[in-house]
Protein backbone atom coordinates (compact mmCIF):
# COMPACT_ATOMS: atom_id res chain seq x y z
CA UNK A 1 0.00 0.00 0.00
CA UNK A 2 1.62 2.97 -1.67
CA UNK A 3 -1.12 5.46 0.13
CA UNK A 4 -2.15 5.66 3.78
CA UNK A 5 -5.43 7.52 4.37
CA UNK A 6 -7.29 8.77 7.37
CA UNK A 7 -9.95 10.95 7.75
CA UNK A 8 -11.38 13.43 10.34
CA UNK A 9 -13.68 16.52 10.33
CA UNK A 10 -13.78 17.02 7.00
CA UNK A 11 -10.16 16.64 6.39
CA UNK A 12 -8.41 13.88 4.08
CA UNK A 13 -5.03 12.64 5.66
CA UNK A 14 -3.44 11.44 3.10
CA UNK A 15 0.61 9.99 3.14
CA UNK A 16 3.18 8.64 0.93
CA UNK A 17 3.65 5.10 1.88
CA UNK A 18 7.44 3.99 0.66
CA UNK A 19 9.51 5.27 3.95
CA UNK A 20 12.19 2.33 3.65
CA UNK A 21 12.91 4.57 0.12
CA UNK A 22 11.77 7.98 1.30
CA UNK A 23 8.82 7.88 -0.09
CA UNK A 24 10.39 8.38 -3.62
CA UNK A 25 8.46 8.54 -6.68
CA UNK A 26 8.06 5.51 -8.98
CA UNK A 27 5.38 4.63 -11.56
CA UNK A 28 3.25 2.55 -8.88
CA UNK A 29 2.74 5.46 -6.63
CA UNK A 30 2.51 8.25 -9.45
CA UNK A 31 -0.27 6.20 -10.58
CA UNK A 32 -1.99 5.31 -7.51
CA UNK A 33 -1.37 9.38 -6.77
CA UNK A 34 -3.06 10.58 -9.82
CA UNK A 35 -6.24 7.80 -9.30
CA UNK A 36 -6.67 9.28 -5.84
CA UNK A 37 -7.40 13.03 -6.78
CA UNK A 38 -9.36 11.90 -10.05
CA UNK A 39 -11.87 9.98 -8.38
CA UNK A 40 -11.81 11.89 -5.28
CA UNK A 41 -12.21 15.20 -6.99
CA UNK A 42 -16.17 14.86 -6.17
CA UNK A 43 -16.41 12.81 -3.55
CA UNK A 44 -18.33 14.75 -0.19
CA UNK A 45 -16.57 12.66 2.46
CA UNK A 46 -13.83 15.26 3.11
CA UNK A 47 -13.35 18.91 2.10
CA UNK A 48 -9.25 19.43 2.70
CA UNK A 49 -6.79 17.34 2.03
CA UNK A 50 -3.59 17.44 3.77
CA UNK A 51 0.09 15.76 1.82
CA UNK A 52 2.47 14.75 3.83
CA UNK A 53 4.98 11.25 3.98
CA UNK A 54 5.55 8.61 6.30
CA UNK A 55 8.41 7.91 8.02
CA UNK A 56 9.33 11.29 8.79
CA UNK A 57 10.57 12.18 5.51
CA UNK A 58 8.41 13.90 2.56
CA UNK A 59 10.44 12.34 -0.84
CA UNK A 60 12.94 12.40 -2.26
CA UNK A 61 11.73 12.67 -5.52
CA UNK A 62 11.90 10.43 -8.64
CA UNK A 63 12.90 6.66 -7.56
CA UNK A 64 16.63 6.20 -9.27
CA UNK A 65 15.82 2.69 -9.07
CA UNK A 66 13.39 3.04 -11.23
CA UNK A 67 15.10 5.63 -13.47
CA UNK A 68 17.91 3.68 -14.10
CA UNK A 69 15.42 1.10 -15.79
CA UNK A 70 15.31 4.08 -18.93
CA UNK A 71 18.56 2.56 -20.83
CA UNK A 72 16.58 -0.63 -21.39
CA UNK A 73 13.94 0.89 -22.29
CA UNK A 74 12.28 2.47 -25.42
CA UNK A 75 11.84 5.99 -25.69
CA UNK A 76 8.11 5.22 -26.25
CA UNK A 77 7.89 3.69 -22.85
CA UNK A 78 10.57 6.76 -21.23
CA UNK A 79 7.98 8.69 -22.46
CA UNK A 80 5.18 7.30 -21.43
CA UNK A 81 7.17 7.53 -17.99
CA UNK A 82 7.65 11.02 -18.34
CA UNK A 83 3.69 11.48 -18.63
CA UNK A 84 3.04 10.06 -15.43
CA UNK A 85 4.21 13.02 -13.83
CA UNK A 86 2.14 15.31 -16.58
CA UNK A 87 -0.88 13.62 -15.09
CA UNK A 88 -0.28 13.48 -11.86
CA UNK A 89 0.75 17.23 -11.37
CA UNK A 90 -2.23 18.54 -13.50
CA UNK A 91 -4.79 16.29 -11.91
CA UNK A 92 -3.38 17.65 -8.26
CA UNK A 93 -3.39 21.12 -9.65
CA UNK A 94 -6.87 21.09 -10.66
CA UNK A 95 -8.34 19.22 -7.87
CA UNK A 96 -11.21 21.05 -6.63
CA UNK A 97 -10.65 20.62 -3.27
CA UNK A 98 -7.86 22.78 -1.15
CA UNK A 99 -4.73 20.73 -0.85
CA UNK A 100 -2.68 21.65 2.77
CA UNK A 101 0.87 19.91 2.02
CA UNK A 102 3.56 19.26 4.79
CA UNK A 103 7.44 18.52 4.15
CA UNK A 104 9.19 17.10 6.71
CA UNK A 105 12.53 17.14 6.78
CA UNK A 106 12.68 17.10 2.64
CA UNK A 107 11.51 17.35 -0.74
CA UNK A 108 13.69 17.17 -3.97
CA UNK A 109 13.37 16.90 -7.66
CA UNK A 110 10.05 15.56 -8.97
CA UNK A 111 8.53 15.99 -5.10
CA UNK A 112 8.76 19.49 -5.56
CA UNK A 113 6.09 19.60 -8.34
CA UNK A 114 4.26 18.23 -5.50
CA UNK A 115 4.35 21.59 -3.49
CA UNK A 116 3.87 23.85 -6.87
CA UNK A 117 0.66 22.24 -7.19
CA UNK A 118 -0.32 22.24 -3.63
CA UNK A 119 -2.70 25.27 -2.43
CA UNK A 120 -0.73 25.75 0.70
CA UNK A 121 2.88 24.22 1.90
CA UNK A 122 3.74 23.63 5.55
CA UNK A 123 7.61 22.37 6.46
CA UNK A 124 9.93 22.26 9.34
CA UNK A 125 12.78 25.13 10.56
CA UNK A 126 15.23 21.55 8.88
CA UNK A 127 13.67 21.04 5.89
CA UNK A 128 15.97 20.76 2.83
CA UNK A 129 15.06 21.13 -0.75
CA UNK A 130 16.48 20.98 -3.95
CA UNK A 131 15.95 20.42 -7.59
CA UNK A 132 18.94 18.25 -8.27
CA UNK A 133 17.90 17.36 -11.88
CA UNK A 134 20.86 18.78 -13.62
CA UNK A 135 23.17 17.41 -11.22
CA UNK A 136 22.37 13.89 -12.42
CA UNK A 137 22.32 14.98 -16.17
CA UNK A 138 18.97 15.17 -16.17
CA UNK A 139 15.97 18.06 -17.19
CA UNK A 140 13.57 19.13 -14.64
CA UNK A 141 11.01 19.12 -17.21
CA UNK A 142 7.62 17.81 -16.04
CA UNK A 143 8.06 19.88 -12.82
CA UNK A 144 8.46 23.01 -14.63
CA UNK A 145 5.73 24.59 -15.75
CA UNK A 146 4.20 24.11 -12.50
CA UNK A 147 7.28 25.54 -10.61
CA UNK A 148 7.91 28.41 -13.06
CA UNK A 149 3.93 29.36 -12.64
CA UNK A 150 4.56 28.99 -8.69
CA UNK A 151 7.93 30.97 -7.92
CA UNK A 152 8.51 32.58 -11.43
CA UNK A 153 11.02 32.28 -13.93
CA UNK A 154 13.87 34.78 -12.49
CA UNK A 155 14.15 31.86 -9.30
CA UNK A 156 13.15 29.08 -11.29
CA UNK A 157 16.31 29.93 -13.47
CA UNK A 158 18.66 30.50 -10.11
CA UNK A 159 17.46 26.84 -8.24
CA UNK A 160 17.34 24.71 -11.72
CA UNK A 161 20.56 25.92 -13.38
CA UNK A 162 22.78 25.74 -9.85
CA UNK A 163 20.87 22.51 -8.49
CA UNK A 164 21.55 23.51 -4.97
CA UNK A 165 20.10 22.47 -2.14
CA UNK A 166 18.35 25.13 -0.37
CA UNK A 167 16.40 25.56 3.13
CA UNK A 168 13.52 26.35 4.52
CA UNK A 169 13.85 30.11 4.33
CA UNK A 170 14.74 30.10 0.78
CA UNK A 171 11.86 27.86 0.10
CA UNK A 172 9.31 30.42 1.48
CA UNK A 173 11.19 33.26 0.42
CA UNK A 174 11.17 31.69 -3.28
CA UNK A 175 6.45 30.89 -2.81
CA UNK A 176 7.54 27.10 -2.68
CA UNK A 177 6.72 27.14 1.07
CA UNK A 178 4.09 29.33 2.51
CA UNK A 179 4.66 27.91 6.75
CA UNK A 180 8.04 27.42 8.30
CA UNK A 181 7.00 25.70 11.60
CA UNK A 182 9.35 24.27 14.50
CA UNK A 183 10.07 20.42 13.86
CA UNK A 184 8.03 19.19 16.91
CA UNK A 185 5.00 21.57 16.12
CA UNK A 186 4.81 20.99 12.22
CA UNK A 187 1.78 18.11 12.74
CA UNK A 188 0.28 20.22 15.02
CA UNK A 189 0.14 23.71 13.17
CA UNK A 190 -0.88 21.86 9.86
CA UNK A 191 -4.05 20.04 11.23
CA UNK A 192 -5.29 23.76 12.58
CA UNK A 193 -4.55 25.47 9.49
CA UNK A 194 -6.66 22.51 7.66
CA UNK A 195 -8.85 22.88 9.75
CA UNK A 196 -8.92 26.53 9.82
CA UNK A 197 -9.83 25.38 6.04
CA UNK A 198 -12.58 23.07 6.57
CA UNK A 199 -14.59 25.05 8.53
CA UNK A 200 -15.64 27.56 5.37
CA UNK A 201 -18.00 26.62 2.95
CA UNK A 202 -17.27 23.85 0.47
CA UNK A 203 -19.03 25.42 -2.37
CA UNK A 204 -17.14 28.60 -1.75
CA UNK A 205 -14.04 26.38 -1.76
CA UNK A 206 -13.97 24.70 -5.05
CA UNK A 207 -15.33 28.05 -6.82
CA UNK A 208 -12.28 30.15 -5.49
CA UNK A 209 -10.06 27.12 -6.42
CA UNK A 210 -11.45 26.90 -10.39
CA UNK A 211 -10.89 31.16 -9.76
CA UNK A 212 -7.59 30.78 -8.89
CA UNK A 213 -6.43 28.31 -11.53
CA UNK A 214 -7.71 29.65 -14.08
CA UNK A 215 -5.71 32.94 -13.22
CA UNK A 216 -2.89 31.15 -13.02
CA UNK A 217 -3.19 29.51 -16.08
CA UNK A 218 -4.09 32.92 -18.17
CA UNK A 219 -0.13 33.73 -16.87
CA UNK A 220 1.72 30.63 -17.47
CA UNK A 221 -0.84 28.44 -19.55
CA UNK A 222 0.33 24.64 -18.75
CA UNK A 223 -1.32 22.97 -22.22
CA UNK A 224 -1.29 19.76 -24.21
CA UNK A 225 1.65 21.08 -25.95
CA UNK A 226 3.83 22.06 -23.03
CA UNK A 227 3.51 19.25 -21.16
CA UNK A 228 3.82 16.78 -24.56
CA UNK A 229 7.50 18.87 -24.73
CA UNK A 230 8.41 18.72 -21.45
CA UNK A 231 7.54 15.16 -21.39
CA UNK A 232 9.89 14.61 -24.51
CA UNK A 233 13.16 16.35 -22.86
CA UNK A 234 13.01 13.71 -19.60
CA UNK A 235 11.90 11.39 -22.23
CA UNK A 236 15.18 11.69 -23.79
CA UNK A 237 17.34 12.40 -21.19
CA UNK A 238 16.99 9.44 -19.42
CA UNK A 239 18.50 7.48 -22.21
CA UNK A 240 21.59 10.31 -23.16
CA UNK A 241 24.93 9.90 -21.98
CA UNK A 242 24.90 12.36 -19.44
CA UNK A 243 21.45 10.94 -18.13
CA UNK A 244 23.07 7.48 -18.00
CA UNK A 245 26.29 8.73 -16.31
CA UNK A 246 24.84 10.79 -13.87
CA UNK A 247 22.22 8.49 -12.00
CA UNK A 248 25.56 5.62 -12.26
CA UNK A 249 27.56 8.31 -10.63
CA UNK A 250 25.24 8.62 -7.62
CA UNK A 251 24.20 4.94 -6.87
CA UNK A 252 28.67 4.47 -7.12
CA UNK A 253 28.96 7.40 -4.83
CA UNK A 254 31.48 9.20 -7.20
CA UNK A 255 32.21 12.12 -9.12
CA UNK A 256 30.09 12.13 -12.72
CA UNK A 257 32.52 12.24 -15.83
CA UNK A 258 30.34 14.32 -18.30
CA UNK A 259 30.50 14.08 -21.98
CA UNK A 260 31.67 17.55 -23.05
CA UNK A 261 30.55 17.33 -26.76
CA UNK A 262 28.20 20.20 -27.91
CA UNK A 263 26.14 19.64 -30.72
CA UNK A 264 25.54 22.43 -33.55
Amino acid sequence: MTLIKKFSNGICHLQLNRPAKKNALNAGILSELTRFFEETATSSQFHVLVLSGNGGFFSAGADLDWMRQASSQSHEQNLADAHLFNRLYAAMFHYPKPIVLRVDKGAYGGALGLLACADVVTCGSDARFAFSEVRLGLVPATVAPWVVQRIGAAKARELFLSAAPFDAETARAAGLVNHIFPGEKLDLKTRELATQIAQNSPTALRATKVLLNRLALSVVPVDEDLQAYCAGLIAEARTAPDGQEGVAAFFEQRKAKWNNSQGG
